[in-house]
């Protein structure tokens, strides 16, 4: 009786203990949930210098101007602050930096003879003027230009004659490459959606309709943008690196069903990587590998990706040109949610946090040779970086299956992450040209989310691709230092010039990195 009471007793215990550690792991699961939903999306350690950090916080864009000015309202800014230039301002500079922009100089502001002669009894001279600057705010305007066209008439009833009609963007339409610079620039730069364009258009007493603006884009990438695109996609698929993200997002007619997604790619190089900043944004109704497969068609070099399967396939289908390298701050992103949700004082110890902490210690050692030359980058590597991540990965997998975890649980999958992803986040250790992460292109995918729930544009396939064109435009053009809405018309004013050229050669002129580009389109520091 008493062997049975003692197996009873041991069996309960057991089971206790499994339900304790499933309540634990459930408590995990809400405390992440909440803190995804609710908390800061900083993962920031305050005492870990040089790691790294995600600070956007979606819930200051409420109270933007409390938030930004939590600290204090700041000075009055100089005008030297204010214009952009090339470089630090050095003796003798002033002049030719300012030379690139409008200055109006206004009348002297003087005092009446009669008054002088009052302050000065004895005669006055006048000594140089004092000069002080300020900055005036230009609102765009609506200029309608009428154009005349001569006509002649033959006598006798000889014929008719009409001289040469300059080439128009769009055959009967009032859009000019101005206006059209206009709205990719408010769309697709600045975010806005198109009833705030028309909203902002009719303020300046131009009623132009969404769906007129909409139309318009999806006609100019039809007509002129395709060149672009290809060249696009020609110079990118020569980096040594390619950073690559997806996300997802509803069409209303993709013809699948309402809780259907479609999907926006996006692929990227930058100057380190071999190639110039290059942005590149794919439209395709789908997540499947054939997608990235199809895009990467004849590309050999290095994939930088988060841990979908889909790229490892491809680097599977081609080994000997294709090289995936894991992305860190993924890894590192499932331990911080966990630490953020149970919070420091709690979470200090666990795990999880000794987990963050590993991996930022890797982000920091590997920091400190970010602006080293690459072969001692590499160095530094191989001698300080390697030996910290064996030891986090032999950590990991004394950990894997530990008795004390729920293998259900946050903390576990998080384990499950890194060790399932470790050659993929190994394979920076052996190229310094390898990021740890890759935040660059999540930060790209940004731009396009920020407007997603305001489209009208994307409701077809083909507004889709324009839309998937013009996000490439506009991110490749910010990240050459162009000026977008001066750019986009420069481009279609030459291209209005080129409409018979074959084959199209001129391209090559026209895109963000071109060196052939005017002033006019460049900012004045990058």
């Amino acid at each position: 009786m008493f062997l049975q009471l003692n197996s009873s007793l041991t069996m309960m215990q057991k089971q206790n203990e499994t339900l304790i550690k499933q309540i634990s792991g459930l408590q995990e699961g809400i405390a992440v949930l909440t803190q995804q939903r609710f908390g800061r999306k900083t993962e920031k350690l305050s005492e870990m210098p040089g790691q790294l950090s995600l600070t956007f916080d979606p819930a200051d864009a409420i109270n933007e101007a409390e938030a930004i000015t939590d600290g204090g309202i700041p000075e009055e800014p100089e005008m030297e602050t204010v214009i952009i230039r090339r470089k630090s301002k050095t003796k003798g500079k002033r002049e030719a930096d300012l030379s690139g922009m409008e200055t109006i100089i206004e009348p002297t502001i003087t005092i009446p003879e009669e008054r002088l002669l009052e302050l000065f009894p004895k005669g006055y001279h006048r000594l140089p003027d004092e000069v002080y600057k300020d900055l005036e705010y230009q609102p765009a305007k609506f200029v309608v230009h009428e154009h005349h066209i001569a006509v002649y008439a033959g006598n006798g009833d000889t014929g008719v004659v009409r001289a040469d009609r300059p080439e128009r963007l769009l055959k009967n339409s009032i859009l000019t490459p101005s206006l059209a610079a206009a709205i990719f620039e408010e769309k697709y730069v600045d975010h806005s959606p198109y009833n705030r364009i028309e909203a902002s258009f009719k303020c300046r007493d131009a009623n132009i309709s969404r769906q007129n603006m909409a139309g318009w884009m999806i006609y100019i990438y039809d007509r002129y943008l395709r060149p672009m695109e290809r060249e696009f996609h020609r110079e990118l698929l020569k980096s040594r690196l390619i950073h690559c993200d997806e996300t997802p997002f509803r069409m209303p007619d993709n013809g699948r069903g309402p809780t259907s997604r479609d999907y926006m790619w996006v692929y990227h190089t930058c100057e380190r990587y071999g190639s110039p900043p290059i942005f590149i944004y794919d439209y395709q109704p789908t997540r499947k590998a054939e997608n990235p497969r199809n895009f990467l068609d004849g590309y050999e070099g290095i994939l930088m990706t988060d841990g979908y399967q889909v790229y490892h396939t491809l680097a599977g289908e081609r080994p000997d040109e294709l090289k995936v390298a894991g992305c860190w701050a993924h890894a590192k992103r499932k331990f911080a949610e966990i630490v953020k949700s149970a919070g420091a004082k709690t979470a200090g110890g666990t795990i999880a946090d000794k987990a963050n902490r590993r991996i930022a210690a890797i982000y920091h050692v590997d920091n400190m040779y970010k602006e080293s030359s690459l072969e001692e980058r590499l160095d530094n590597r191989k001698n300080s970086v390697k030996p910290l991540v064996d030891e986090y990965f032999t950590w990991l997998k004394s950990l894997q299956g530990s008795p004390e975890i729920d293998q259900s649980s946050k903390t576990a999958k998080a384990i499950h992450y890194s060790i399932n992803q470790e050659p993929y986040l190994r394979l920076f250790l052996t190229d310094a040209m390898i990021p740890l992460d890759n935040n660059d292109a999540e930060r790209s995918i940004r731009a396009f989310c920020i407007g997603k729930k305001n489209w009208q544009i994307i409701d077809s396939k083909q507004g889709a691709k324009a839309s998937a064109m013009y996000y490439s435009i506009a991110e490749t053009v910010k990240a050459n230092g162009l000026k977008p809405h001066e750019y986009f018309q420069y481009v279609l004013e030459q291209m209005l010039l080129h409409l018979d050229d074959k084959p199209e050669d001129y391209i090559s002129d026209l895109v963000p990195w071109s060196d052939k580009l005017p002033k006019s389109c460049k900012k004045r520091s990058k």
